[in-house]
């Protein structure tokens, strides 16, 4: 059996004491033909097979979870090079993350207290939405459109909104500033960049000293590390929405070329940051009123139930008795089909954190040596291939 359907396998053997098939990650059963049309999509395109899995979910899966499974495939592209297919994907999660009304009925079914709220179409919380910009600015900086990767940068800030109990943290990705100063500095704007900067240097979300970026640089290194901030539920119905921190055994990056150490950098952004610093969600007040529904109307079932025990014990208590027993058959029955639940799918391939390095480098095949800092170190070899007059090349390490 071909390694790409095996998620698909271990997902149906999961759902078979409920279904007859794989469950999509808004839960709903995926029929066979769905899938065997989604395979065959992802034959025709010519997916590299390595990262097939969610381009078949993105083709299979319902129409609510196409822009989640976009994000994943676009970024898995991403870490292998196929930059083009990167951003095609990446597009069409944009597509659907900007659009105001695609899925507009859905999120308003999902308002009500017996639909999930992850039925509704997936289009990821606010860091989710500006990573979606900032990766796409980065692959707008190795096609050297200039214009296009700073207005992503500034997208991704625009995303970047909080809640009224934390609202000092809007706007405040220093990749982002970083990176929009790069760009800056390529389209010849050197005092946009320096303004750039000075707004990052004000944002408490960096996590060390990160060398600025240069006009001259003509290589871009992006190391990713560690795993992505990993969403779950809390309260008594699982209504709020909490981060886990994702593992990242790498808090500094080093470059060496033989031995020669050309950069060293902090991290310029924490995803696991970005996320817990969202505040209050306006979805959180409605996933606490269902919850206070759900537990209202628990509570009415057992108020009702004993009066109708009492009752029983009466006599001629049984009108009064079968009235007080239906209703708190209905109050209960109404509070078990609440669903107060925090929706908790996740853009999972996303990096813990985000390093940004710029090089300045001759032409021709160049031999580096990633070096990733930290409690359990690792090195990655690089061979960047450097293009004589070519502004700008990127590349990108995972760690």
């Amino acid at each position: 059996m071909k390694g790409w359907l095996l998620p698909f396998v271990l997902l149906s053997a999961a759902a078979c004491a409920t279904t007859k098939g794989p469950l999509s990650a808004s839960g709903k059963p995926i029929s066979p033909e769905a899938v065997s049309n989604a395979v065959r999509i992802v034959e025709e395109q010519q997916i590299p097979e390595s990262i097939r899995p969610p381009f078949v979910a993105m083709y299979a899966e319902g129409r609510e979870n196409q822009a989640l499974y976009a994000m994943r495939a676009g970024l898995a592209a991403t870490y292998i090079g196929n930059f083009p297919l990167a951003a095609r994907t990446l597009d069409k999660a944009i597509a659907d993350v900007d659009s105001l009304m695609a899925g507009a009925k859905a999120a308003q079914r999902a308002s009500g207290k017996f639909v999930r709220e992850q039925e509704k179409w997936f289009k990821g919380e606010n860091y989710e939405r500006s990573a979606l910009y900032f990766f796409r600015g980065l692959l707008y900086l190795g096609t050297n459109d200039f214009g296009n990767a700073a207005a992503c940068f500034k997208r991704a800030q625009l995303y970047d909104i909080t809640g009224d109990d934390a609202p000092g943290f809007a706007g405040d990705w220093y990749s982002c500033e970083w990176a929009l100063a790069f760009a800056a500095y390529k389209q010849g704007f050197p005092e946009e960049a320096q303004q750039a900067m000075e707004r990052a240097a004000k944002f408490s979300t960096r996590q060390g000293e990160v060398p600025p970026p240069e006009p001259n640089r003509n290589v871009l290194v992006v190391v990713l590390t560690g795993g992505g901030p990993i969403k779950t539920r809390a309260g008594q119905y699982g209504e709020r929405l909490v981060y886990l921190d994702g593992p990242d055994p790498v808090t500094e990056v080093e470059i060496r070329q033989g031995d020669q150490v050309l950069a060293r950098s902090a991290p310029a952004e924490s995803l696991y940051v970005q996320a817990t610093t969202r505040g209050t969600r306006q979805v959180d007040y409605l996933l606490a009123g269902k919850a206070n529904f759900k537990q209202g109307t628990a509570t009415a079932a057992a108020v009702l139930g004993a009066g109708a025990v009492i009752a029983s014990q009466q006599k001629n208590g049984d009108v009064a008795t079968g009235v007080l027993a239906g209703l708190a058959l209905i109050s209960a029955l109404i509070s078990s089909a609440t669903t107060p639940e925090a929706d908790i799918r996740v853009w999972d391939n996303l990096p813990h954190s985000i390093f940004l390095i710029g090089l300045t480098l001759p032409p021709g095949e160049q031999k580096l040596e990633v070096r990733g800092l930290g409690p359990y170190p690792q090195t990655v070899e690089a061979s960047p291939v450097v293009r004589a007059g070519d502004p700008l090349q990127i590349v990108f390490v995972r760690m």
